[in-house]
């Protein structure tokens, strides 16, 4: 190849870049207004995830991550309140490979109606949601996923498991982790004050409900251990639908902890 081809060849390889690189980026840019669009109606239908606060946009969730899984073509994004709010929330932006968007809301655990947490009843100055993380999960799979994908369970596995894993940095619990799952040690000062010996019997019969099999702990449970927001999640698999079954293993404390 002479001198000239090469600069020419160069030269194509250069304009191709660029134009692929637009494209990536006018991609980027037309979906963003779609995400907060998906994020603002998510709001609306959910006041509770800005209540106490005087803002009601959707500005106010902060872009934190976003993980993209390649098989499947599915994107997942995490967006946040600011740290230090009081009973901050998260909110989980589902994008399919046709770019249709659906939002979930990963609410605080004051809201224990969403989370269906077990022996636990509703706070009463909480206004309620009248759903659950399991419904809002199944609704996102049903709306992104085609009905065919869903029936084959790997590609909402996948999605699930990018979330739990990659998404939400959660690690997998075994029977031996009991420790881990029935000793108080996570505190929270957005939660009700709780007695200490009310909540161990509550992480004791979470742990119970669990039902951890010791002889196979060389192998991955269905359980996994969101430590940044003090939760369990159980994952089950009904025909089409996804059970989620969320165990909160912290407790409301007015006293701040001491580290010696």
């Amino acid at each position: 190849m002479t001198n000239k081809s090469l600069k020419s060849f160069g030269s194509l390889n250069v304009v191709l870049y660029i134009l692929i690189l637009f494209i990536a980026v006018s991609c980027h840019q037309d979906i963003e207004p779609k995400i907060n669009n998906s994020i603002q109606n998510l709001i609306e239908k959910f006041p509770q995830l800005t209540a106490q606060k005087k803002s009601v946009r959707s500005a106010e969730f902060k872009f934190i991550k976003s993980i993209k899984e390649g098989e499947f073509n599915i994107e997942i994004r995490l967006y946040s309140q600011p740290e230090g709010y009081k009973n901050r929330n998260h909110i989980l932006v589902f994008i399919n490979g046709k770019k249709e968007i659906y939002s979930v809301p990963l609410f605080n655990n004051i809201y224990k109606d969403y989370w269906e947490f077990p022996l636990e009843k509703p706070l009463s100055k909480i206004p309620k949601t009248n759903t659950s993380f399991s419904n809002e999960l199944n609704t996102a799979i049903n709306e992104l996923i085609n009905n065919n994908d869903r029936k084959k369970s790997q590609k909402r596995y996948t999605m699930i498991d990018v979330t739990l894993n990659s998404v939400l940095n959660c690690t997998n619990v075994k029977a031996k982790d009991s420790l881990v799952i029935y000793t108080p040690t996570y505190t929270t000062l957005d939660t009700p004050d709780e007695n200490i010996d009310s909540a161990k019997v509550r992480l004791r019969k979470n742990y119970d409900m669990m039902k951890l099999n010791k002889q196979y702990d060389s192998f991955a449970s269905n359980c996994y251990l969101d430590e940044k927001n003090c939760r369990i999640y159980q994952i089950e698999y009904h025909g089409n639908k996804v059970k989620i079954k969320t165990y909160r293993i912290d407790y409301g404390t007015n006293i701040h902890p001491i580290y010696l």
